[in-house]
């Protein structure tokens, strides 16, 4: 389907109008109340959280955006994702080891605990996806998408393990597989970044014109944050932007966001508003995750800035032209960019199937083997990459 809204994101219906399609169906999903909580700062971007007591993981959502309206949106929808996750995931069709099973990828490829204990002999429950390219359904665990902890009277390995990594939703199947196409590379550049592996290039913030962005900044700058912006090279060559902002009012926090997208400018604007988003959690206090050390007295310094001057914007994004006007589109390329890197193709659980089935809107979690991810909630700043 063809894009037609460009805020900050790219989408196929405004989100007023998705908030028109969704705002009946709250309560079937367990939200209680969508509220604005902008005001609890003074950053001045938009951010929700969405409430859903009876949740099997964290019950309180995040949604930021350019706007009220998007912002109120991307709550909902993350805690609707969410309830997908817990409660829709098809039932198993086969118990049985991975070995013999005749996979296209190996089952210790996928997202697991460190030091999981899976092997292609460890005994699994196994639903159907279908790859991202072609179409062809695949089997995939059950426990690489099935969220939540439930009480239960018998002993059981949680292997391999699921987190909300690659699970997203959209206007349509299309758009939510995108969206979780660029969380997954999104995911994989930051795991770089830990142990101080990964390279970025630093950006000059001064150096961004386009309005949208360029308007983000000026919040943060006239509320006196201190703000560094990253530009962080992948193998899958999409833009990947990270984002860190402290200020006095935070001592002992340097909040952190990050965005991938094939538009560049929607790659900063979602790191922009996540890291406004993660100041504003730990305002409110409304995450049962939040660590303790958020909250301790700290001696007012800012963080030490980074070596060396920031590369123009300009040079960034030259450097990535794709762009597509359908989420069909986009959706196909980024598939076959992580097939081509990794050998695998992306594998697709619908969550909206069947009983769950909804013309509203499509929640999706997509599987990518041998792709990273680190939990971590604070995105360590990358060294410098070396220019030529």
């Amino acid at each position: 389907m063809r894009k037609a809204y460009f805020d900050g994101t790219h989408r196929t219906r405004h989100p007023d109008q998705t908030w028109e399609a969704i705002r009946p169906l709250l309560a079937a999903y367990g939200i209680t109340r969508v509220a604005d909580v902008t005001g609890l700062d003074d950053l001045g971007i938009p951010v929700t959280m969405a409430v859903r007591p009876l949740a099997r993981t964290l019950s309180v959502a995040q949604g930021k955006g350019a706007t009220p309206a998007a912002a109120r949106v991307s709550g909902a929808m993350e805690a609707i994702e969410a309830w997908h996750g817990e409660r829709a995931v098809p039932s198993a069709e086969v118990r049985a080891p991975a070995d013999g099973l005749g996979l296209p990828y190996p089952v210790t490829a996928l997202e697991s605990h460190p030091g999981s204990l899976v092997t292609g002999r460890t005994v699994l429950d196994w639903i159907t996806a279908r790859s991202a390219l072609d179409g062809e359904p695949v089997l995939v665990p059950a426990a690489c998408v099935q969220l939540g902890r439930e009480a239960h009277d018998r002993w059981r390995l949680h292997l391999p393990s699921a987190s909300t990594n690659g699970l997203a939703s959209g206007n349509t199947r299309a758009e939510a597989v995108a969206h979780a196409l660029a969380e997954l590379i999104e995911r994989d550049t930051i795991s770089a970044l830990t142990g101080g592996r990964g390279r970025g290039r630093l950006i000059d913030p001064n150096s961004i014109e386009e309005a949208h962005c360029a308007a983000l900044i000026g919040r943060l700058r006239a509320a006196g944050v201190w703000l560094e912006l990253w530009h962080l090279p992948n193998r899958f060559e999409v833009p990947v932007v990270s984002c860190y902002l402290w200020r006095e009012d935070q001592p002992a926090l340097l909040v952190s966001g990050s965005g991938a997208h094939l538009d560049p400018h929607v790659a900063l604007s979602r790191a922009i508003t996540e890291a406004a988003q993660s100041r504003l959690t730990q305002i409110t206090g409304s995450r049962e995750d939040i660590h303790p050390a958020a909250y301790r007295p700290a001696v007012h310094r800012r963080p030490q800035p980074a070596a060396g001057t920031g590369t123009g914007w300009a040079e960034v994004v030259a450097q990535h032209t794709a762009g597509f006007a359908t989420d069909d589109g986009e959706a196909e390329h980024l598939a076959a960019r992580i097939k081509a890197v990794t050998g695998y193709s992306p594998l697709v659980v619908d969550l909206t199937h069947g009983p769950h089935r909804r013309r509203e809107f499509a929640v999706v979690k997509v599987l990518a083997p041998t792709l990273r991810y680190d939990a971590r909630h604070v995105i360590p700043r990358p060294a410098q990459e070396a220019t030529a």
